[in-house]
């Protein structure tokens, strides 16, 4: 059966491939411009769960910590928060020095006054500004920590900034989604009111309205995919250029794709079948 209705979604695309060649290019074209914006978000969720695992918090430990509470804390951190690296005051300096450079007025400093400190890798679900800010209560809440850091208008603008990404993202999404439904509803309205006498004496003979509408649907899916996988090969082709060029942008990964292709099939057989249902009243018996 499947065979049938195969043949019969490739006998109306043939007869119909002027209609459904001007359908799928104009699929491939908002297809493509969708997957360009799709491709900039993918490469900034990249570059910001890369920055969020740089987030970390530091505790600024108290002068007077002998080591073996350093280690109970290390111990409790580590339980409850993340990975926890000890920075002592020597390591500290020396970083300090080394960010500002040979500057002569280090010269003029006798004793090192910064403290040593905890730098706690947190978990990823704390990696956001509410789950930061209250692990920084926390952590100074314990005995041996005299101050808590970790850069709080920094995080919140990174959480604000993914989740604008986020929105725009669902924004496209439905407006392509709109556009795909538009595209394909009326091509595959045209290619039905093309053979609409076929149609009626199919549906006169007392055809079943999904034995007529399968190879209708058949031949939507197909077009959408073809064009969704058009649209891919301009993006790889796109991604290659500029990263050739200009950047390191990273294309789609295969859960990305899949749902990009997954994603088009579906909202062709809901435009197939939408349409359909009304062409299919309209020439019905």
């Amino acid at each position: 059966m499947f065979a049938f209705y195969a043949r019969e979604a490739w006998r109306s695309f043939h007869q119909h491939r002027g209609l459904a060649t001007t359908g799928v290019l104009a699929l491939t074209a908002a297809l493509t411009l969708s997957g360009v914006f799709l491709l900039l978000a993918h490469n900034a969720e990249i570059a910001l769960r890369l920055i969020g695992d740089r987030r970390e918090l530091v505790a600024y430990l108290r002068d007077d910590v002998t080591s073996a509470d350093r280690d109970t804390l290390i111990a409790r951190l580590n339980d409850l928060y993340g990975t926890v690296t000890y920075v002592s005051k020597d390591q500290a300096w020396e970083e300090f020095k080394q960010e500002i450079g040979n500057d002569p007025l280090l010269e003029g400093v006798n004793e090192n006054p910064l403290p040593a400190s905890l730098r706690v890798k947190l978990r990823p679900e704390l990696l956001n500004a509410a789950a930061m800010d209250e692990a920084a209560k926390q952590v100074k809440e314990f005995p041996e920590v005299e101050d808590v850091r970790y850069g709080a208008e920094w995080v919140q603008r990174l959480d604000e900034l993914s989740g604008a990404i986020g929105r725009a993202a669902v924004g496209v999404g439905a407006v392509v989604g709109l556009a795909i439904l538009f595209i394909l509803y009326n091509t595959i309205r045209l290619s039905v009111m093309a053979r609409r006498p076929q149609v009626e004496i199919m549906s006169r003979l007392g055809a079943a309205d999904r034995f007529i509408a399968t190879p209708f649907v058949l031949e939507a899916v197909a077009q959408a995919l073809f064009a969704s996988l058009l649209a891919l090969g301009a993006l790889f082709a796109l991604q290659q250029a500029v990263a050739s060029r200009l950047a390191a942008i990273v294309f789609f990964s295969p859960l990305w794709i899949a749902g990009f292709l997954g994603a088009t099939v579906a909202l062709a057989w809901f435009a197939a079948s939408l349409a359909l249902s009304r062409v299919l009243r309209a020439v019905g018996p």
